[in-house]
């Protein structure tokens, strides 16, 4: 008997180790001295909804495709419950020449508890490195009372920082695991607005320009079910929840003191339209995966995810239809 118990508590142990090592695992983490890369090719199909912008912009309803999404994540485990990691995604959209980083951070990681019976408590904090790349966008009148902006990139140009914590609880064959992690951004000058469709170029208004951007609160949360079917196929089913906050001017930081003061004040009071630039927007994803283990150091991952969101009246970003796929190769070493 004792045998037996014994049998069976080695093999729950190796079982749950063999999942602790997936990297599809929402609570994976790399042990002391291992490094890993995970490296995604998704496509998105997206149908634009009928805010304000996209009707200002003649471009509500319309279908973008395909919309091209790599992404790139290296980790190093320092020891056992400490690791550090980076990320890396960029976005290419031809439909309407948008294109850029969208993803960028660089952090860490401490496991707080891993307790025998499975439970775990992670707390991690990351750098937003949207400040990577200036934030590009034009401003365009499209009658005597109305101007759109488009923003010609992902970036929002401007540093930050993340904070977050993750839980759940490994069992055999099953993990469950949440978090939840605010952001936090600092506002500056880095981007780029081109104002030459205002045709103020011969009043000594440069075409291009930068605006000082405020400060934001933004926050993440979500949920991960995962289940090792056999040795080699693992799946999971996600939701995650994300707050974009609204962006908006705080003044022009490019020197215009040449211009007429005529033009100054006309410029100054069109830019005030921006102070809340109403583009705030909701997301709601829901995401599935399915992965096969090639190698002990090599997995292949399918996903998929839907997105469904909500925003103000002049956001940009919200759709009728979002919905990317694609292929994640993981690496051990």
């Amino acid at each position: 008997m004792k045998k037996i118990i014994t049998l069976a508590a080695a093999t729950a142990a190796i079982t749950s180790s063999a999942i602790a090592a997936n990297m599809e695992n929402p609570l994976y983490l790399p042990s002391g001295g291992d490094v890993y890369s995970k490296t995604s090719i998704g496509v998105m199909y997206k149908i634009t909804d009928n805010t304000e912008n996209q009707q200002l912009r003649g471009h509500d309803g319309a279908t973008e495709f395909p919309i091209w999404r790599p992404v790139q994540e290296l980790g190093v485990g320092i020891t056992d419950r400490w690791a550090v990691h980076g990320v890396m995604g960029y976005t290419y959209d031809g439909d309407i020449d948008r294109k850029g980083f969208h993803l960028g951070r660089l952090g860490t990681t401490y496991r707080v508890i891993d307790s025998l019976d499975g439970y775990v408590w992670d707390i991690y904090g990351d750098l937003h490195l949207g400040g990577v790349e200036k934030m590009k966008g034009s401003l365009v009148p499209v009658d005597a009372d109305h101007m759109v902006f488009n923003y010609d990139n992902y970036s929002n140009g401007r540093w930050g920082a993340h904070l977050g914590t993750k839980f759940g609880r490994r069992w055999s064959d099953l993990t469950a695991s949440g978090f939840i992690e605010v952001l936090r951004t600092w506002g500056n000058h880095n981007n780029e607005i081109d104002v030459s469709a205002l045709g103020l170029g011969a009043y000594g208004i440069p075409d291009k320009m930068s605006v000082d951007i405020k400060s934001t609160w933004e926050v993440n949360a979500g949920a991960k079910l995962f289940y090792q079917m056999t040795d080699r196929w693992s799946g999971g089913l996600g939701f995650e929840y994300k707050y974009h906050a609204t962006n908006g001017l705080e003044g022009i930081h490019t020197d215009i003191s040449n211009a007429p003061q005529m033009v100054q004040v006309g410029l100054n009071e069109k830019l005030k339209r921006y102070k809340n630039m109403h583009d705030h927007f909701n997301e709601y994803a829901f995401t599935l995966t399915l992965a096969y283990q090639l190698r002990d150091w090599a997995q292949i991952a399918w996903y998929i995810e839907d997105t469904l969101d909500t925003g103000a009246r002049l956001s940009s970003n919200t759709t009728d239809v979002k919905i990317e796929t694609g292929f994640r190769l993981n690496l051990a070493f």
